[in-house]
């Protein structure tokens, strides 16, 4: 099936149509010196020089984004040193020009004129950029950024010897699916066997890290680094304590839906206990393949999109045809999935790390509704307002999960192998809520208790998972139980990048329930949302997509009910 033969090509330059030197911090400077001189005499000067700004932003941010791309791809050192010295020569001193610029728009006398709901949205997002950017902190965010790329070295270059071959960590991962349960408890216990012994080396990491941030924030006027996340990260929605209800929300509502549905699991498995080589293997033994080959692999999930919806599909098409997309695991590949947007091009890089498991299917759908968000809102001119925050992504990506659920016959002809992905998928709408809250308060902690060793470090996340991991037997296994957060690597390379997870999975069944309801119109909506950027507040945002903006305990009930029977209807 073929929808089209487009490649992407990249948007037409409107500002900028000479070649720009831009590993040259002289011509790039020269570029920003120019901007900051604009002469701004009238509202429209005022949405003219914005828009510039935005285009060579996009410029300087695609330029990053193949950088990135290229490192994750080929963790190579030439690779890294690229992206790195990038980042330290070029991106790092233009942010300082970032804070200018924004304080050139902020100090106009013409933005009181921009009287839209929009305007106003980015009036307080770029208030809030100016009130906590300090120039102190932009070497240290180098060097958060080169100790962050280590962490994806360290865990990328770890191998285990297994059944004859030298295999990847995320190889392994398709052994904790056997039906052999000897086969899984020994896969298991290799990979945490190799963590343990690079344990020291990433806590030593994850200390440097963690005291850079501290002076980050210190430098900025906070009392903690978890503050001064929070401010950064724009979130005019909810506060800190919030989240700490959003916490007991989960526990309340989720961790007794999983307790049931992990004792359900206990019983068909017939096994005394379950153990944590036991969560991810089919009850019934059988492992589903859904594809052999990254070109079925490909054509699934486009026939799939289609069925939502075809404009869908055809992007993800376009991104193939055009190269924009690596999936497959290799050794010297670094670890995880992500849709990296290319700003200046408008279309977007998919990569991931495919084995051939279901959970690859669900990888590369969730990153096509990331693709979605930015092939929708490329046309959206002012950057600022098509920055979307992580909490409105995830809501793009985690959405699309769920709208193509009904459709995954296109990877399963057999009725019972399409029953067992869709629970799968179910029950992983809840399973991944008490991890989020986790790894959220777990950072929490960490940030706020700033002077705490290695070991008091270890022993919180040990707790942590004794209150949110129901039905799931640990003893004998302590140690492998406190350092699991070392595979997280959001806790390393994103910090506090993880409970918008669990707002945007909420928001996304809310989605799920409003097609079961009302089919093209909520795709309708969802798409209207897509559209919509970051134009508006989170809230608004979630209320264009049809939905709430709330994590109460009374409307996580109502979902986790939803979802609870979806399942029983199996």
């Amino acid at each position: 099936m073929i929808l089209t033969n487009e490649k992407i090509e990249k948007k037409p330059r409107k500002f900028y149509n000479k070649e720009i030197n831009l590993n040259d911090w002289n011509d790039v400077k020269n570029e920003l010196e120019s901007l900051l001189a604009e002469e701004i005499n009238s509202v429209n000067d005022l949405l003219k020089f914005l828009e510039k700004w935005s285009e060579f932003d996009a410029i300087l941010s695609e330029e990053m984004a193949w950088r990135y791309i290229r490192m994750t791809c080929d963790t190579k050192e030439e690779n890294s040193k690229a992206f790195n010295d990038f980042y330290a020569n070029i991106i790092s001193p233009a942010s300082e020009y970032d804070f200018l610029l924004k304080k050139k728009f902020y100090d106009s006398p013409y933005r009181k004129e921009l009287k839209n709901e929009s305007y106003e949205h980015m009036n307080r997002l770029v208030s809030r950029d100016i009130e906590i950017f300090r120039k102190e902190n932009l070497p240290l965010k180098i060097k958060e950024q080169e100790l962050s790329s280590k962490y994806g070295e360290i865990i990328s270059k770890i191998t285990v010897e297994y059944d004859g071959e030298e295999r990847t960590l995320s190889q392994m991962g398709i052994y904790l699916k056997n039906p052999d349960r000897k086969i899984r408890e020994d896969a298991w216990k290799l990979v945490n066997n190799a963590i343990l012994e690079h344990h020291e080396e990433l806590e030593t990491l994850f200390d440097e890290l963690k005291n850079i941030r501290i002076q980050i924030a210190k430098n900025a006027g906070y009392e903690n680094f978890r503050d001064y996340m929070h401010d950064a990260k724009r979130r005019f929605d909810f506060t800190p304590k919030d989240l700490f209800e959003f916490h007991k929300s989960v526990e309340k509502t989720v961790v007794p839906a999983l307790s049931k549905l992990n004792e359900e699991r206990r019983k068909k498995l017939n096994v005394e206990t379950l153990k944590p080589w036991d969560t991810e293997v089919d009850v019934d033994g059988k492992i589903l393949k859904p594809f052999r080959t990254e070109e079925e692999f490909v054509e699934k999930a486009i026939k799939i999109l289609k069925r939502v919806d075809s404009d869908f599909a055809k992007n993800i098409e376009k991104m193939k045809n055009s190269g924009f997309l690596d999936l497959i695991n290799r050794k010297g590949k670094a670890p995880g999935g992500y849709n990296y947007p290319l700003r200046e091009t408008g279309a977007a890089f998919i990569f991931m790390n495919a084995v051939g498991i279901h959970g690859n299917v669900k990888t590369l759908l969730h990153e096509s509704g990331h693709a979605q968000h930015t092939f929708y809102s490329k046309d959206i001119p002012i950057s600022i307002l098509k920055d979307f925050p992580s909490e409105v992504a995830e809501l793009a990506s985690m959405s699309m999960e769920l709208l193509t659920l009904e459709y995954l016959d296109e990877y399963y002809n057999n009725p019972e192998d399409l029953k067992k992905a869709k629970r799968e998928q179910l029950e992983g709408t809840l399973k991944i809520l008490p991890w989020v809250m986790i790894v959220d308060a777990f950072q929490h902690w960490i940030y706020t208790n700033p002077n705490h060793t290695i070991e008091e470090r270890d022993n919180y996340f040990g707790e942590l998972m004794d209150r949110f991991n129901p039905g799931i037997d640990w003893s004998g296994l302590d140690k492998e139980k406190r350092i699991r957060w070392l595979r997280q690597l959001h806790i390393f390379e994103v910090p506090f990048y993880y409970i918008e997870y669990a707002m945007s999975q909420l928001g996304a069944i809310a989605v799920y329930k409003n097609y079961k309801e009302n089919g093209k119109e909520a795709i309708e909506q969802y798409k209207n949302f897509l559209s919509s950027g970051f134009k508006y507040p989170v809230k608004k945002l979630y209320e264009i997509a049809g939905i709430k903006f709330d994590f109460s305990e009374k409307y996580i009930s109502e979902l986790v009910e939803f979802i609870m029977d979806e399942i029983e209807s199996l």
